[in-house]
C-alpha cells in the first residue's frame, strides 16, 4: 500500500522525520516518534492545509511503501472518545497511540482523519524493531497548491 506525506523543503531529505519528538500533535505527545501519513495525496494536502494559515509553499510529496503484510492497528472511530476530533486535543488520543506503540506489535496505526473521517491517515512508528522491513520511502517530488485554496 502506498501512503503519502507532505513535507517542508528543509526536511525532504530526512526519512523517517523526527519532528514528533519535539512537537505534540493530535495522536502523540512530545517525545513519541510518529510519522503522519495519509492514504491519498489529496488527503495529505488537506491535512497540510489544515495546519497552515497561508497557502503552503516549497512543499514536497513523499511517497511511502507500507508493505501489504505490515502489522497495522486499525483504530475505529467507535472506539475513540466522543471528542477525539476536537480542539483542544483530548489527552486520550495520545494515550491510545502510546499504548499501541508500547505493545510493540504494530509498525503503524490507521486512524480516521479529522478533515475527512471516512478517509484514513496512517501513523508510522519508526521505533518499531521491524520498521525498515515494512516501510520504505519510494520518492520525493516537489508539489504545488492551487492558489484558489487559500488567499495568500
Amino acid at each position: 500500500m502506498l501512503v503519502y506525506r507532505i513535507e517542508k523543503q528543509k526536511y525532504k531529505d530526512t526519512f523517517p522525520p523526527m519532528g514528533s519528538l519535539l512537537h505534540p500533535a493530535r495522536w502523540h505527545n512530545e517525545g513519541t516518534w510518529v510519522v503522519y501519513t495519509a492514504e491519498n495525496i489529496a488527503l495529505a494536502k488537506l491535512e497540510d492545509l489544515a495546519n497552515s494559515t497561508i497557502l503552503p509553499k516549497n512543499r514536497y510529496l513523499r511517497t511511502i511503501q507500507l508493505e501489504e503484510n505490515a502489522p497495522v492497528y486499525v483504530l475505529k472511530e467507535e472506539y475513540l472518545p466522543d471528542n477525539w476530533n476536537r480542539f483542544p486535543i483530548p489527552a486520550a488520543n495520545s494515550t491510545i497511540i502510546k499504548r499501541i506503540i508500547k505493545e510493540g506489535k504494530y509498525v503503524a496505526a490507521s486512524v480516521p482523519s479529522v478533515q475527512s473521517p471516512r478517509e484514513r491517515n496512517y501513523l508510522l512508528f519508526p521505533g518499531h524493531k521491524d520498521f525498515s522491513r515494512y516501510v520504505s520511502s519510494l520518492s520525493v517530488e516537489k508539489i504545488d497548491y492551487d492558489r484558489r485554496l487559500k488567499p495568500s
